[in-house]
C-alpha cells in the first residue's frame, strides 16, 4: 500500500517511513505541523495498536518512532497494556521529545532521547530520523 493511502486512511498521526524510501527533510516538514499542537494525553499511545495493524506492520521487524514536544502521561493500566502489546508484536519503540522532559515516555520507550529542538545536525535527531 503507498504511503499516502495510507496517510490518508490513519490521518495525520502516523506516516510510514520505510528505511532507504524516504527523504528526511519531507518528514521533518509533516512533522513540524504537529510541534505546539498537541497535548500531554496518551492518546497516540493507545492508538498505536490501531495504527499498527492498519499499517499491515511485519512483527518483529517494525521499529516505532514518536516524536512528541509533550511530557507524556500514562496511567499504569495504559503502560501495561501497550508494553504487552509491544511485545507481542516485537517492535522496539524509540522516542524523541523536543524541548520536556519524556514523562511516562520513560517507561515504555526502549530508547528515549530528549532534544531542545528537531535540528538536523543534532545528533540524537539524526540516529533516530535515521533508523
Amino acid at each position: 500500500m503507498r504511503v499516502d493511502r495510507v496517510q490518508r486512511r490513519l490521518g495525520r498521526t502516523a506516516v510510514a517511513a520505510p528505511p532507504g524510501r524516504w527523504d528526511e527533510t519531507k518528514l521533518l516538514d509533516w512533522l513540524s505541523a504537529f510541534i505546539g499542537c498537541g497535548s500531554d494525553i496518551d492518546v497516540p499511545v493507545r492508538e498505536m495498536p490501531r495504527m499498527y495493524a492498519a499499517l499491515k506492520a511485519p512483527p518483529g521487524v517494525t521499529d516505532l518512532v514518536f516524536v512528541t514536544d509533550a511530557r507524556c502521561r500514562l496511567p499504569a493500566d495504559v503502560q501495561k497494556g501497550f508494553l504487552d502489546w509491544k511485545r507481542s508484536v516485537q517492535a522496539r519503540l524509540v522516542s524523541l521529545v523536543v524541548d520536556n522532559p519524556p514523562g511516562d515516555l520513560s517507561a515504555i520507550s526502549d530508547e528515549v532521547h530528549a532534544v531542545r529542538s528537531l535540528a538536523p545536525d543534532a545528533a540524537a535527531v539524526g540516529r533516530v530520523l535515521s533508523l
